[in-house]
């Protein structure tokens, strides 16, 4: 189990290495998620510059931790999550976003179409 306070203070050590970088141009303002922030640079490097212990459980469960709240912050600038909720045929209905959810309603639209066309059913959108 991870410290939530110690993660917090280092994702907010993050964020503003983020911020940072937003603002010299490296990186564009709407980024939304991880994945898209790594396109412009090293995420790893932000892992490297803040205290954290390596190589036990406790250390892969507290960067996970932290890279989910950075995820999640970084979907909230953009006016996110939102998250993709499927109505399968039989009519259960099951979330099938991403665990922190999308940045942008257009992306979850994107999601929820494309799964529609493949299983069927239908979706709706939950904003976090």
């Amino acid at each position: 189990m991870t410290d939530a306070p110690e993660m917090a203070r280092h994702a907010d050590a993050v964020i503003a290495m983020i911020k940072e970088d937003q603002g010299t141009g490296q990186i564009p303002a709407d980024v939304s998620s991880l994945d898209e922030l790594d396109d412009y640079v090293d995420v790893e490097d932000y892992y490297r510059r803040i205290p954290l212990p390596v190589g036990e459980h406790d250390a892969t469960a507290m960067r996970h931790a932290i890279g989910d709240e950075i995820g999640r912050r970084l979907a909230a600038g953009q006016g996110g999550p939102w998250h993709v909720i499927w109505r399968r045929p039989d009519g259960q209905t099951q979330d099938i976003g991403k665990t922190v959810g999308y940045a942008t309603q257009a992306e979850a639209q994107a999601i929820g179409r494309e799964h529609l066309t493949v299983h069927g059913g239908g979706f709706h959108l939950r904003r976090a």
